[in-house]
């Protein structure tokens, strides 16, 4: 069954978004997706545009009678050497340059307010989709005590590292911190992890956690942090106890494989909201 709800997502059109593009589709008609990143892709109500096109995205926006936003998939960066004026986007150059030098996060908050100043809600993906984060059912309850040391640590390590819009990720087993996620991503960071804990003869325990969360100032509605069946496979690897996460703020790709790997792996899922 569809309706009139008319929604679009903005991002770049890889495997999560895309996933969730369908899943909207299905529900409502008159969903849309916008993808800014280089490569071309072909789909049903799905529409190409640089970055830099703000006018175009705004029109378009306004021509389908958009209501909710979603800024969803990976895009890169964007190259300030490569704008060209198109009527709009140059009157918020300077507030995208000095987000710049704040952090990623500052320039996603800009680009929000953008949205929100042309008459456009930005939503979280949760607000559509309940198949992208886990319930209470799906996570332990009761911290083991030996546990509660590695989770506090790296929670009050992400929190602290928050001020320089940095990682989302830690890594830290028997009260040591293994790895921080920096630019490479999570996966980068567990496979990393694993080498560490290789070098160190620590394989051969399982032991430690991937604790993941949002930064302190973060908005909700954007750069939620991601979780799926490869960081299941991961952790397997990197012979983790398994990982925590604030699961109204992250989303699960592919949720049924993830929590059927979790405990086929017989990995801990802590909630730390």
């Amino acid at each position: 069954m569809t309706n009139n709800t008319s929604i679009c997502i903005i991002g770049g059109y890889d495997e999560l978004s895309k996933s969730l593009f369908k899943t909207l589709k299905n529900k409502y008609k008159s969903t849309i997706f916008i993808n800014l990143l280089s490569t071309i892709y072909h789909d049903k109500n799905l529409y190409n545009y640089n970055i830099f096109e703000l006018k175009k995205i705004l029109d378009l926006l306004k021509l389908k009678k958009i209501k909710d936003i979603i800024f969803l998939g990976k895009i890169v960066r964007p190259d300030l050497s490569k704008f060209r004026n198109d009527g709009i986007v140059e009157n918020y150059i300077p507030s995208i340059i000095k987000a710049y030098k704040k952090g990623d996060g500052a320039i996603l908050d800009a680009v929000v307010e953008i949205f929100k100043e042309h008459n456009f809600q930005v939503v979280s993906p949760l607000k559509y989709s309940d198949n992208l984060s886990l319930s209470n059912s799906d996570v332990f309850k009761n911290y083991n005590e030996e546990d509660i040391i590695d989770i506090k640590k790296s929670s009050k390590l992400l929190d602290a590292l928050s001020e320089f819009d940095n990682a989302q990720s830690v890594v830290c087993a028997e009260g040591y911190i293994i790895a921080i996620e920096a630019v490479e991503g999570t996966d980068a960071l567990l496979e990393r992890s694993w080498r560490l804990r290789k070098n160190l003869d620590q394989l051969k325990i399982k032991s430690g956690f991937l604790v993941k969360k949002i930064k302190k100032s973060q908005s909700r509605f954007i750069d939620l942090p991601v979780v799926g069946p490869r960081t299941i496979s991961l952790i397997k690897k990197a012979n983790l106890k398994g990982l925590a996460i604030d699961i109204k703020n992250t989303l699960i790709y592919k949720k049924e494989n993830f929590l059927r790997l979790a405990k086929e792996y017989d990995l801990i899922i802590y909630d730390i909201n």
